[in-house]
Formats: structure tokens, C-alpha cells, sequence
């Protein structure tokens, strides 16, 4: 999900268009001086020719296209694609200079003669849900038949699960994540202890890199440990949009 965009001004570092499609929050008068400090750096190594900057604020992303005396940035998660990010950016800035362009030559400072643009922004970045791409979870079997009753249950309410939904439950467990593995799959010499107590957090609420961040172990270890549990037929996966 695209949070929040800016289209902000080069000369003033006035903000004339901000769109929020998800729920991270931002000050728009601080972020708008933020941003135009970052272009101001941005320039001297790309020359204002559009190329993608991208910032990591470690929750997400700000993604910046500076071009045409525009800078037009996004607030991303991470798991948002930055090539169509930035190429939707492009295309907004493109557009907005063709229709404004003689405008901002002699712009009084007024945003308001903006807002008839704001629609063509909605309608490029499909409400912020142009750059989405599916999220992938690993969940273990035992659990997967309860999670799936339980999504049913959420349908017949007209709602889906969202990534969003995800950073909300992480400290409301269901019930049934309680269930464990026979403790055979250890003597038996399938997992040992600490790929045991990974497997649980195979729970449809944590991403591969939380389950990296929660058991302490590097990503590329966990990826390497799923797949394991994969070929023991262990675990499932679900599609997160």
C-alpha cells in the first residue's frame, strides 16, 4: 500500500498535492521541508533526471522522483514494488507538468487550483494499491484448517484479511496457534529444538522476516529452515494482499 503521497513544490517546498490511502501518519508541513532537504540532495547526484530514490524508515519506505522541478514521493511498505512505484511517480509528475506546467511559471501560491488533479493521482495509483504485490505466509498445517474457518467466518462479514490486519492480531493470538507438533518430529531427528520452536511461528501472522527478527536468526537461515519444513510436508502457504 502507497500511504501517503506528496507532489511537492521545487522552488518554495510547498506541498500542492497530498493523497493518504493507508494509515501511516505524517506532520504534511514537516514532511514537505523534510523531502524538498532530500531533493536538494538528490539533484546533485542525479541532476533532476527522475531517478528513484529510495529511504528506508525501517516500518517502510519513501520512495522520491525528482524531475521538472517537481518532487514526488511516496510512503510504501516494503513489500510494494519500487519499479512500479517509480514509474507511476514518473508518470504523475509528467502529467501534472504538461497541465500545470506554464501555471507554476507564475504561481501565486494558491494549492487550490490543484485539486482537479488530485482525481488523476487517485485513478494512477489505484488508491495507493497500484504497487501491492501478494505477501506470501507460511503457516503450518495444523494450523492452516482453523485459519481457513476463520477467514470464512471474516467472508461472511464481506471483510478479507489485509497485511494491516496482520500488525494488529501480532499480539491477539488465536487460540488454536496453541496447537504444537508431536515432540517426535525431535527424537526422531526431523527438527531439532530451536527448529521446533520456528516451526510454531509459522502461525499465518508472521512474515518471513518476522519470524527472522522474533527467533533472533538471520532471514537467509529461516528461509533455509522453511524449506525444510516444506519438504517435510509440515507447512502451507496463504496469500496475504
Amino acid at each position: 500500500m502507497l500511504h501517503n503521497f506528496y507532489l511537492i513544490h521545487q522552488h518554495t517546498g510547498i506541498c500542492l498535492i497530498h493523497r493518504k490511502y493507508g494509515s501511516i501518519e505524517f506532520n504534511q508541513d514537516l514532511v514537505s521541508g523534510f523531502l524538498t532537504a532530500l531533493k536538494d540532495f538528490s539533484v546533485e547526484f542525479s541532476k533532476g533526471s527522475g531517478e528513484l530514490k529510495v529511504i528506508d524508515m525501517q516500518v517502510f519506505y519513501l520512495l522520491l522522483v525528482f524531475k521538472e522541478g517537481v518532487l514526488c514521493t511516496a510512503a510504501a511498505d516494503k513489500n510494494d514494488d519500487a519499479k512500479i512505484t517509480h514509474k507511476v511517480l514518473t508518470d504523475i509528475i509528467d502529467k501534472f507538468v504538461v497541465k500545470f506546467g506554464d501555471t507554476l511559471k507564475e504561481w501565486s501560491g494558491d494549492v487550490r487550483i490543484f485539486r482537479e488533479f488530485e482525481q488523476i493521482i487517485d485513478n494512477v495509483l489505484i488508491n495507493g494499491k497500484v504497487a501491492e504485490i501478494k505477501l506470501t505466509i507460511p503457516i503450518l498445517k495444523i494450523f492452516k484448517k482453523d485459519f481457513l474457518k476463520s477467514q470464512k467466518r471474516i467472508a461472511k462479514k464481506g471483510l478479507v484479511l489485509s497485511e494491516e490486519d496482520l500488525r494488529v492480531v501480532s499480539d491477539k493470538k488465536p487460540e488454536w496457534t496453541l496447537k504444537r507438533l508431536p515432540k517426535q518430529v525431535i527424537t526422531q531427528g526431523f527438527l531439532d529444538e530451536t527448529e521446533y520452536k520456528i516451526a510454531h511461528l509459522a502461525d499465518g501472522f508472521h512474515t518471513i522476516p518476522e519470524i527472522a527478527e522474533e527467533s533472533g536468526q538471520p532471514e537467509s537461515q529461516i528461509q533455509r529452515i522453511i524449506k525444510n519444513f516444506d519438504d517435510l510436508d509440515l507447512i502451507s502457504y496463504i496469500e496475504i494482499k
